[in-house]
């Protein structure tokens, strides 16, 4: 059995800012579980459109639940993400697609995105998001797909705040910045370079991969 959740979010910034904000979202107070990020692949094709892919390290704290069930020793582990994006720049269509290659026995994660230009209003962005969650673990698929989707309604909120949070930094100097809610505190420390060079040795020897 698989779960899906379905969203969307509404940027009130235009579409080239977005995207341009997106590969600039890192770091930002709403997200310090995000360890690092590096870019492995990126090229523009003859018909305009950008093809990247990056690598992204971060930090899953697994429940008291999930503590007892797998007696791992630590409540946190590091899960390593690829993130495939096509951005079409003649269109305005900018479709990104995540998903964990490590930690597969347990579960699979995926997530789609679409930004496109509001169609009442070429000024806002709105960004359509579909998750699927497919847990692998007999006896515990359905307890992983339900913690999967309901830990992924938090944390895309605060991914989307967090964009929104660098599009009014770029766009908006003049104006104080939006107000930090859904933390406990800001976290705006800087990658670790030593997780990032195991980020990218992982991507070297992982057989799990999608490249």
């Amino acid at each position: 059995m698989v779960k899906t959740f379905v969203t969307q979010w509404l940027y009130t910034f235009p579409w080239d800012q977005v995207v341009s904000g997106f590969w600039q979202k890192f770091p930002n107070p709403y997200t310090g579980h995000v360890l690092s990020e590096d870019t492995y692949y990126r090229t523009l094709t003859k018909d305009q459109i950008l093809i990247s892919k990056r690598l992204l390290a971060k930090t899953n704290k697994l429940p008291r639940w999930g503590e007892r069930i797998f007696s791992r020793g630590s409540a946190s582990t590091i899960g390593f993400i690829v993130e495939e994006s096509i951005c079409d720049l003649k269109a305005k269509i900018f479709s990104t697609s995540t998903i964990n290659i490590n930690l597969k026995s347990l579960m699979t994660v995926e997530e789609k995105c679409v930004y496109r230009p509001d169609k009442t209003d070429e000024s806002r962005t709105i960004c359509e998001k579909t998750v699927t969650a497919q847990g692998e673990l007999f006896g515990f698929k359905t307890t992983l797909e339900t913690f999967a989707i309901q830990r992924y309604k938090k944390n895309q909120e605060l991914a989307s705040l967090g964009l929104e949070f660098i599009l009014h930094k770029l766009y908006l100097p003049q104006l104080p910045p939006p107000p930090i809610t859904g933390i406990k505190s800001p976290d705006t420390r800087t990658f670790s370079r030593k997780l990032s060079d195991k980020a990218k040795d992982f991507l070297k020897t992982s057989k799990n991969d999608t490249l």
